[in-house]
């Protein structure tokens, strides 16, 4: 019984050795070395204006935003290609901050299927 101790303890005295060994001379890595240097990574895209949150989006004030936009919509006539991309965007990615109703909803995408 006493020899089986004493190889636990000669058993984990290796492991910890190994382990320690690893930790302080750098032996696993969480990526290969290939000369690879942080400027070679390419940095995150920016969003378009479009989709990029205003000062005003921030703060939660969209009312005045939120009514030209319903006042563009219900004036009838087709909306430019410039507009129907920043209010696309907006509908697909802040459209909660506005808090459109389901009646504005479907005539912001009436109007932006328009040709």
């Amino acid at each position: 019984m006493e020899g089986e101790k004493k190889n636990t303890v000669v058993i984990t005295a290796i492991i910890l050795a190994v382990v320690l060994g690893v930790w302080l001379f750098g032996g696993f890595s969480s990526a290969p070395d290939d000369g690879t240097t942080e400027a070679d990574i390419p940095s995150a895209p920016t969003l378009s204006p479009a989709l990029q949150l205003t000062s005003d989006e921030k703060r939660g004030d969209v009312s005045e935003r939120k009514a030209e936009i319903l006042s563009r919509i219900r004036s009838g006539s087709s909306l430019s290609i410039e507009e129907k991309g920043e209010i696309g965007g907006i509908m697909l990615t802040k459209a909660h901050l506005y808090a459109f109703t389901d009646a504005e909803r479907e005539a912001i995408f009436t109007a932006l299927q328009k040709p």
